[in-house]
């Protein structure tokens, strides 16, 4: 059972239901000596899993692997912790900012984006 020790609430996991639906969400709360993993699932083969709590076993999940994010992400993720009042995350994220320094002063969006649209076209 030292598996189960590793999660914390708050984590991201993906993994599956005990009915075998693939899912992923957020660790809500964790039983040690059941192995068992309560996540809020946000996305799910069974639509209507999906915005539940569900109970798995803690050998079915796995970590949600990590993303880079890019400055413009950083910043819009920057906003949303400002509009949720979240101080520890706001810091957090702005401590990333910093840490990449003149890399995120520059646009992130350039013509070569994918993501770029010009008001000129």
């Amino acid at each position: 059972m030292q598996q189960e020790s590793r999660w914390k609430k708050g984590d991201w996991v993906k993994g599956r239901t005990v009915n075998g639906e693939l899912m992923h969400g957020f660790v809500v709360d964790y039983n040690h000596e059941e192995g068992t993993v309560k996540i809020h699932v946000v996305a799910c083969d069974r639509e209507s899993t999906v915005g539940r709590v569900i109970e798995t076993l803690g050998y079915l999940i796995k970590p949600f692997p990590d993303m880079e994010l890019n400055g413009q992400q950083l910043r819009s993720m920057a906003d949303i912790a400002l509009i949720t009042s979240d101080r520890d995350w706001f810091m957090n994220l702005s401590a990333q900012l910093s840490e990449r320094g003149s890399e995120t002063t520059s646009d992130d969006l350039t013509p070569a984006s994918p993501w770029y649209w010009s008001a000129q076209h």
